[in-house]
């Protein structure tokens, strides 16, 4: 029999356990919520779960793991309530580490701490009962949580090949991921594609405009004429708009792309659990993922608009791009597998670039408008003719600029977007 399906509240992300038969939606016992009642979605649909570890409470759970139903019945006057916490528990690095190092007592010390319960052995023995019935009975395997909402951690542009070559192995391994990762042909295609990829690191002024381009990005149909490069990894200096998108790649397939954004996961985390998420899965985890074929219209509030986006601006060379300097690490340990030595692109704004739009370039043929004050016109995408016979059309961006006369004030009730260029210094990679 299949599984039903987990759900989470549309209004504050939580997993819902299920009550009674039939079962009903409801919030965690545990949890403290404003009153509002369940909003049931699929958790599939949703980017971000604020749920926690079920051993422990910890707020950044890493994996599913699949053991016995547990069921908790409580008996009172009005008769028997059954809560379901059903076969799949989330576990946090640290309980984790527990569990694979055998240490279930660790695991059972660290939620009686968390629950305040340190004084009361009778507590403690209720934890553990639970505790085992569930890992007694666990099965192989584990599933990695791609919904957790981890602490930003900044990825510099010379860590960039160790931070591709650590997902590329995790698509290989044996740990599951969920919904649309579950195919082994679709991850061994991500990871052939990630060995195959130029790694584009986004500066923060190319990551401030990128960010704000992308919220004003009408549909674009996808084309191979898109693309920087036909594989890629790219890497935005800071978190980008509400998804809290930190990189993205793209694997060339025969009918077009999978397309992949990714969150940072780690963040907080020190010692022993630090190190093996870092060796088990790396820097990156996935979030969403999407096949999309050529000429495919995506239309501007996809998960992979940013990126897009991105690849706009490079590609109207809006982007200055340097070479950042690696560690000899990094080349040593290239050199020792017979690899070439890898090489991320930096992206930055472009100095000195022409940010006036074509049609105040020269002198128009027509009358103008007379105005009376100068005023700040925002940053918006144009479709620009391109092709055979220029019957093709693609967005170009139009960075923010004043229009009125050149000795008119300018109007202060606008708000302005300043974006900066710089020329990079020979030190400035990271």
């Amino acid at each position: 029999m299949t599984a039903p399906e987990e759900m989470a509240c549309q209004v504050c992300l939580s997993p819902l356990n299920t009550l009674g038969v039939p079962p009903t939606y409801v919030h965690p016992i545990q949890l403290a919520t404003d009153g509002h009642e369940p909003v049931p979605v699929p958790v599939r649909q949703l980017d971000t779960v604020q749920r926690r570890c079920d051993f422990c409470g910890d707020p950044y759970p890493t994996w599913t793991l699949v053991g016995g139903e547990i069921a908790a019945v409580a008996i009172g006057a009005a008769g028997g309530l059954v809560q379901n916490f059903g076969q799949a528990w989330a576990a946090c690095a640290t309980c984790q580490t527990y569990i694979d190092d055998g240490r279930n007592d660790k695991v059972v010390d660290r939620a009686v701490q968390a629950l305040g319960l340190g004084n009361r052995p009778e507590a403690r023995e209720r934890i553990e009962q639970l505790h085992l019935a569930f890992l007694n009975v666990r099965v192989s395997g584990r599933t990695l949580i791609t919904t957790t909402a981890w602490p930003a951690t900044p990825i510099a542009a010379r860590d960039l090949p160790k931070v591709r070559d650590r997902l590329t192995r995790f698509y290989r391994g044996r740990d599951n991921l969920p919904f649309a990762f579950a195919s082994n042909d679709v991850r061994q295609q991500i990871a052939d594609g990630l060995d195959r990829s130029r790694m584009y690191w986004i500066d923060d002024d190319f990551t401030d405009l990128g960010e704000y381009a992308a919220e004003k990005l009408p549909d674009v149909a996808v084309g191979r004429n898109l693309t920087p490069s036909t594989d890629g990894l790219l890497v935005w200096s800071r978190p980008v708009t509400r998804r809290q998108i930190t990189a993205a790649s793209w694997t060339v397939t025969g009918d077009g792309w999978h397309l992949v954004t990714y969150r940072t996961i780690g963040g907080g985390l020190h010692g022993t659990p630090l190190q093996r998420l870092r060796e088990q899965v790396g820097w990156l985890a996935p979030m969403h993922a999407g096949h999309v074929h050529e000429q495919h219209l995506l239309p501007g509030g996809h998960p992979a608009a940013t990126l897009v986006a991105a690849w706009l601006l490079i590609g109207q060379q809006a982007a200055q791009i340097t070479t950042a300097d690696l560690d000899k690490a990094v080349r040593k340990t290239y050199a020792r597998t017979n690899r070439p030595a890898p090489e991320v692109r930096v992206v930055r704004i472009r100095a000195g670039r022409d940010t006036t739009p074509p049609s105040r370039r020269s002198t128009p043929a027509g009358p103008e408008r007379p105005t009376n004050n100068r005023f700040w016109v925002s940053g918006h995408w144009r479709n620009q003719p391109y092709g055979p016979g220029r019957t093709l059309r693609r967005p170009v961006y139009i960075n923010p600029f004043l229009r009125g006369p050149d000795d008119a004030p300018i109007k202060l009730s606008t708000t302005v977007r300043m974006l900066k260029s710089h020329k990079p210094k020979p030190e400035d990679h990271d």
